[in-house]
C-alpha cells in the first residue's frame, strides 16, 4: 500500500511537470520504489525502535541519467520527501538529516539501477507537518501554536486558544506541552498537559491534525 501511494505520488508529479517522455526507459517512480525496499532491507532496530537509513545513493546509466538531465535537482527533492514519507509511515527514525545523491555509472545499462543506504549521523532538524500541506521547523526556542498573529504557527479556528500549545525540542527528540487552553490539546485522540511525541503520533489542535518529523 505504501510502496503504491509512493508511486501514485512521484508519477503524478513527473506527469504534470515534465513533458519529456519516458515510455522506453526507467520511470521516477521506479527509482523511488527502490529506494524504499532498500531502506526497508536495510531498517535496524534500537532500543527506541526502527531505524532508517538517511544517506542514499543511486547509480543510473547513462542513457537514463541524461533523460533526467535539466530537472534532476527537482527529482532529488521529491526521492528525499519519498523517504521521509515512508519512514513516518513505517514508524521509522533517522540518525542525521535525509539526503539522495544521484550518480553515472558508464556500466549501468539503460532501465537499470544500483541503490546503496547508509546510516550517517548528523544533527537533526525536527518540524512539525500540519494536515493542510504547511511544515514549521523546531529550533532552539519552542514553536508556539495558536490563533493569535504574532506567534510562529497561526491556526485560524475560533475552537483554538490565541496561545494554545507548543512544541519544544528535547534530549531524545520532541515534546508538546498545552498552555492552558479552552478547549485542551490531543494526542492520539487523549487530552493533555505535557507529553513527549514520536512520529507516529497524531497531534489534534482544534479541527487541525500535526505530526512530526524528527530529522
Amino acid at each position: 500500500m505504501v510502496l503504491k501511494s509512493v508511486e501514485n505520488r512521484l508519477e503524478r508529479i513527473f506527469e504534470r511537470t515534465f513533458s519529456r517522455p519516458f515510455k522506453s526507459a526507467l520511470q521516477p517512480i521506479e527509482i523511488g520504489t527502490r529506494i524504499v525496499r532498500e531502506v526497508d532491507l536495510t531498517r535496524r532496530l534500537s532500543s527506541q525502535g526502527p531505524i532508517s537509513a538517511n544517506q542514499v545513493r543511486v547509480w543510473l546509466g547513462p542513457v537514463d541519467a541524461a533523460r533526467f538531465d535539466g530537472f534532476q535537482k527537482a527529482l532529488v527533492t521529491e526521492l528525499e520527501e519519498t523517504v521521509r514519507q515512508h519512514a513516518v509511515s513505517e514508524g521509522y527514525s533517522f540518525v542525521g538529516p535525509v539526503q539522495v545523491e544521484i550518480f553515472i555509472d558508464d556500466d549501468i545499462k539503460a532501465g537499470n539501477l544500483e541503490v546503496k543506504t547508509e546510516f550517517v549521523g548528523g544533527e537533526s532538524q525536527p518540524r512539525v507537518i500540519l494536515s493542510d500541506g504547511r511544515t514549521f521547523n523546531i529550533g532552539d526556542r519552542p514553536l508556539v501554536v495558536g490563533r493569535s498573529p504574532d506567534i510562529e504557527l497561526v491556526i485560524n479556528d475560533s475552537n483554538v486558544s490565541r496561545r494554545h500549545a507548543e512544541f519544544w525540542r528535547t534530549s531524545e527528540g520532541v515534546a508538546i506541552r498545552d498552555l492552558q487552553s479552552t478547549n485542551g490539546t490531543f494526542v492520539n485522540g487523549h487530552r493533555i498537559n505535557a507529553v513527549s511525541l514520536s512520529p507516529r503520533d497524531d497531534v489534534t489542535i482544534g479541527t487541525l491534525h500535526l505530526r512530526i518529523e524528527l530529522a
